[in-house]
């Protein structure tokens, strides 16, 4: 198999693996929303060696849309905030704050590793896989859908932008 398609499977599986991987906290003992596992430490963790970068691509990209998604519970107290290790919860608007901005970094990490990392089509045709899969995930997960909402709505805006600078 070519190095390219596999760099493209890794990033893909990686990226199936990241959205749940957040949520690895509930099974150890570091209390639901973990800043370790609701944050871009793991994606980085994965930057140590460049053979896995495809891998930090995905994971992150997976992170970011879940931590994305905890950034719109039903209601931001006890179980919903984000728990620092040794420091204990943060308040209902700094775990706002840790989970937007920690989404948007693992976003755009992956935006910038797969632009680094895939050749035009090949990115082009994962970031299909990965919308579709995402939107799937988002459909169904509690705070998916104002995402989906700004996503769109991101989306359009892009769209209308290009599409005055073409006039």
């Amino acid at each position: 198999m070519p190095p390219a398609l596999i760099a493209a499977l890794v990033t893909f599986v990686a990226f199936l693996v990241g959205l749940t991987l957040p949520d690895l906290d509930l099974r150890f003992w570091l209390g639901h929303r973990s800043a370790l596992t609701h944050s871009i430490v793991p994606a980085c963790a994965l930057l140590a060696r460049r053979r896995w970068h495809p891998a930090a691509c995905g994971v992150g990209a997976g992170t970011g849309l879940h931590l994305a998604a905890d950034t719109f519970p039903n209601r931001m107290i006890g179980y919903a905030t984000v728990k620092l290790p040794f420091v204990g919860a943060l308040s209902a608007g700094a775990s706002y704050w840790w989970l937007a901005l920690n989404a948007l970094a693992a976003l755009a990490m992956a935006a910038w590793l797969a632009r680094r990392l895939h050749a035009p089509a090949t990115a082009a045709l994962l970031a299909l896989a990965v919308a579709v899969a995402g939107v799937g995930y988002l459909w169904r997960t509690d705070g998916g859908w104002p995402v989906l909402a700004l996503a769109a709505a991101a989306l359009w805006r892009w769209r209308a932008r290009r599409a005055s600078l073409r006039a």
